[in-house]
């Protein structure tokens, strides 16, 4: 699919993608205003359910996001105990080299063990101090095992966890298609409500609602369009295995780059939230941010207007060759149907985003399965 998340992703994220049924002109045939009025109380009823399905839904997802961290937290942990348990193998292993190459070559020198053996004064003496050198040895060989099955124990424990965090990114995804299904539905109700609005209205505001419905209108079949395009990958799965980057991957500091005022002042604003928490549906410094929203607050700190949702800001850029893209474009990525995920692009393969992990710094390498392509805005490169 010429796409990625990754985030996922990542967990990550609002409406990013279009309608789900053809937004058809709709046709009026009630005699009085009073009629027209009652279809379009009805027509809202239904706007205002789908408000509160999208907002039950991004309460499922905050749930999913608190097990993701956990599951990241255990996995830290494990890593670290599986290092430590490694040092401990190596010492044990190390020490258990220096006795029995001690004991096989009499260096009484090396290791007072073999002393102990070489000082006996009987053959009985000489017996037992012999047992007594093999017990320690064999007591080390038995706690080098016991530290190799710690060791496997703890391998197995991350397989799980691994298991774990790739179902809930899973999840992530099938939560976010839902939700992009909900949007489509309100966005269409939300165009029939107009339509009938325009018929109520008095001629005044006729004309202002007429044009307010032509652009509804054309973002809807723009929208609809784009969901019904399924993204195939033209370059294989290239995921590193990993859910896209972390907080804790390398330079996390502000990235420097060159290109264009406007893009470095957007790249600029995005990284003073390096390391926050992904918060689905965020788009300011108070409530958090998702990927859409990181996106169009650094570009608007920098003086340009982005549309709120990710596929609304596919729509709205100049598509452009990987090859030419620059630092300050937008990398767009799809999980299947429709634009589901927004990164600026830094240049030399890498971007600053918003995704499950939080506002990181990453290669595209993990979500070059996602990718959909790269967008300009207007004026910026």
């Amino acid at each position: 699919m010429n796409m990625k998340w990754g985030r996922t992703a990542v967990m990550t994220l609002a409406l990013a993608s279009g309608f789900m049924y053809t937004v058809q002109p709709l046709q009026a045939e009630a005699a009085t205003s009073k009629e027209m009025t009652q279809k379009k109380i009805k027509i809202d009823k239904k706007i205002k359910k789908l408000n509160k399905e999208i907002k039950d839904l991004k309460e499922k997802l905050q749930e999913k996001t608190k097990e993701y961290k956990v599951t990241q937290k255990s996995l830290k942990k494990v890593n670290e105990s599986i290092t430590e348990t490694e040092k401990r193998i190596a010492s044990r292993s190390e020490i258990i080299d220096d006795r029995l190459k001690a004991y096989q070559n009499h260096d009484s020198a090396v290791s007072p063990y073999i002393e102990a053996v070489l000082g006996s004064d009987s053959l009985t003496d000489l017996v037992s101090r012999a047992v007594s050198v093999k017990t320690i040895i064999d007591a080390d060989q038995t706690l080098l095992s016991e530290q190799e099955d710690d060791k496997q124990k703890l391998a197995d424990q991350k397989a799980e966890l691994e298991e774990t965090k790739a179902k809930l990114q899973k999840q992530f995804q099938q939560m976010q298609e839902e939700e992009n299904a909900l949007e489509t539905k309100k966005a269409e109700n939300k165009v029939k409500s107009l339509q009938l609005k325009k018929q109520i209205a008095s001629k005044k505001e006729e004309e202002r609602i007429a044009k307010e419905l032509k652009e509804k209108e054309k973002e809807a079949q723009k929208l609809l369009e784009l969901q019904n395009t399924q993204f195939i990958s033209n370059e294989g799965n290239a995921g590193n295995g990993s859910n896209g980057g972390s907080p804790s991957d390398g330079d996390q500091s502000a990235p420097n780059v060159s290109g264009s005022q406007i893009a470095i002042e957007a790249i600029a604003e995005a990284s003073n939230y390096l390391g926050t928490s992904y918060v689905w549906g965020g788009s300011n410094p108070s409530t958090g941010f998702d990927c859409s929203g990181l996106t169009q607050w650094a570009f608007k700190k920098a003086g340009y207007s982005l549309p709120r949702t990710a596929a609304q800001q596919y729509l709205a850029t100049k598509k452009i060759d990987r090859s030419s893209a620059k630092a300050g474009d937008l990398v767009f990525f799809s999980y299947g149907s429709g634009v589901a995920h927004v990164g600026i692009y830094l240049g030399d393969n890498k971007m600053l985003d918003s995704q499950n992990n939080g506002v990181v710094v990453e290669t595209l390498d993990w979500w070059n399965q996602y990718l959909v392509g790269f967008g300009r805005v207007s004026g910026v490169n």
